[in-house]
């Protein structure tokens, strides 16, 4: 009777902690670069989204090689195939998918995941509503 209440508790957290495992996982990472030990990069003080892909390309990569530096276990942070947020110095955004770690074009944009902020896009306050296209 005890073990059969303890294999039940067992499995219980057993769930919860793959639930929140996963949650963690799920997350992804994000990377702003106005962070101290990104905005010096030589290729992502001057990145937008509207950049070319070459550039947004290579900024994300050194911000990918300083990231994976700076966390505790090198070798298996951004390994290939995952994907990671970076929001560039003008406050928009994207998401790129690492494809080679030892490459120095190492990651790839992904298409349709490029948002520009409201400012950038010629919106502003004074033209928010129902047609809220750049004038």
């Amino acid at each position: 009777m005890k073990n059969q209440r303890w294999a039940s508790k067992a499995g219980r957290y057993f769930w919860v902690l793959l639930f929140a495992t996963y949650s963690v996982g799920a997350a992804g990472v994000m990377i702003d670069v106005l962070g101290d030990e990104y905005r010096q990069l030589s290729q992502v003080a001057v990145t937008t989204v509207h950049s070319s892909e070459d550039v947004r390309m290579s900024g994300a990569s050194q911000v990918a090689a300083v990231y994976r530096a700076s966390s505790g276990a090198p070798f298996s942070t951004l390994p290939p195939g995952s994907t990671f947020k970076v929001v560039w110095p003008d406050g928009s955004s994207e998401y790129v998918m690492v494809v080679s770690p030892s490459s120095a074009a190492g990651v790839a944009p992904i298409p349709g995941s490029q948002s520009a902020p409201a400012a950038a896009a010629g919106v502003t306050s004074g033209n928010v509503g129902a047609d809220a296209r750049p004038r």
